[in-house]
C-alpha cells in the first residue's frame, strides 16, 4: 500500500496473463504465486489471450465496485465484490490489499492476516501491508506477539513510514515521539499518516480513549488532506464510523 491508491486501481487492468507468463518465465515469487492461482483455471483459459484479457476487465470491474461499496461504508459488500474479482481472476489474489482491510474491518482478522501477508509475499518493500499483518495478528493473538512476529519488508521510500514501522517493531520513548512529532507537522501526509497509526497502534493496544484522538486529530485536524484521494484517509472515516467516534464538528485533543 506504499503505492497510490488511483494508480493500484487502474494498474489491475492491466494483470493479463503475458505479465504473469514473463514473471514465471524469471522464477520470481511472483511466479510462484501466479502459478498456483492458475492452476483453477483450464488450459485453454491460460494461452488464450482473449479470455485472460476477458478476465482481466472482469476483476478490474468487480475491484471498483469494492473499492466504492468500502468507502460508502458497505465493507461487508466490499468483501464478496474483493472475492468475485479472484473467483473471475486468480493472479489478483495477491494483490488485493484492498480486501484485507475489508476484511479487517468486518473483524475476520485471521483471514485479513493472511491476505496481508500474501500481498508481503508479493510485495517485499511494503510497509503498510506488514503494518496491517501486525494489527490483523494483534486482535487474534495480542500485540505483543504480534509484535514479535512482525513481518520484514524493505526501506520504505517515506520517511513517516519508516518511522510507524519502527514504532509498531518495538514500544520506545523515543520512537514514540518520532511518530508524535510528525503527527503534529506541517505536512499534512505526514500529519495524517502518523495520526492514523497512532490511532489504529493505540486501538491495538486497548487504549480507547488514545486511540478516539488520535484518529480525530487524523480526520479533523488534517481533512483538507482527503483533497487528495487517498484511499487511507477514507478508510479513517470508515474507521470513524464503525468505532462509531464523533467526528462532526468535533475537535481533537491535538
Amino acid at each position: 500500500m506504499g503505492r497510490a491508491r488511483a494508480v493500484a486501481l487502474l494498474s489491475l487492468a492491466a494483470c493479463a496473463l503475458p505479465a504473469a507468463f514473463g514473471a514465471a518465465l524469471a522464477g520470481s515469487r511472483r511466479a510462484v504465486a501466479g502459478a498456483a492461482a492458475a492452476a483453477t483455471l483450464t488450459l485453454a483459459q491460460q494461452v488464450d489471450p482473449a479470455a485472460a484479457a476477458q478476465r482481466a476487465a472482469e476483476a478490474a470491474s468487480l475491484t471498483k465496485k469494492g473499492v466504492y461499496a468500502f468507502m460508502r461504508n458497505e465493507v461487508e459488500a466490499s468483501v464478496d465484490f474483493f472475492d468475485d474479482a479472484i473467483e473471475a481472476e486468480p493472479r489478483v489474489a495477491t494483490r488485493l490489499w484492498q480486501r484485507g482491510l475489508s476484511l479487517f474491518y468486518v473483524d475476520r482478522f485471521e483471514d485479513a492476516a493472511a491476505q496481508f501477508a500474501s500481498d508481503v509475499a508479493e510485495n517485499p518493500n511494503d510497509t503498510e501491508e506488514a503494518v496491517w499483518h501486525l494489527l490483523a495478528r494483534a486482535r487474534s493473538v495480542g500485540l505483543a506477539e504480534a509484535r514479535s512476529t512482525m513481518l520484514a519488508v524493505g526501506r520504505d521510500p517515506r520517511p513517516v513510514m519508516r518511522s510507524v514501522q519502527s514504532l509498531y517493531q518495538r514500544e520506545d520513548v523515543d520512537r514514540r515521539a518520532d511518530v508524535e512529532k510528525l503527527a503534529v507537522s506541517s505536512d499534512l501526509h505526514d500529519a495524517f499518516y502518523a495520526s492514523l497509526y497512532l490511532g489504529l497502534l493505540a486501538e491495538a493496544a486497548g487504549e480507547a480513549k488514545t486511540s478516539q484522538d488520535w484518529m480525530l486529530h487524523a480526520l479533523v485536524d488534517n481533512a483538507a488532506y482527503e483533497k487528495t484521494g487517498d484511499y487511507m484517509f477514507k478508510l479513517a472515516r470508515v474507521h470513524a464510523l464503525r468505532r462509531n467516534l464523533p467526528v462532526e464538528n468535533a475537535k481533537s485533543e491535538f
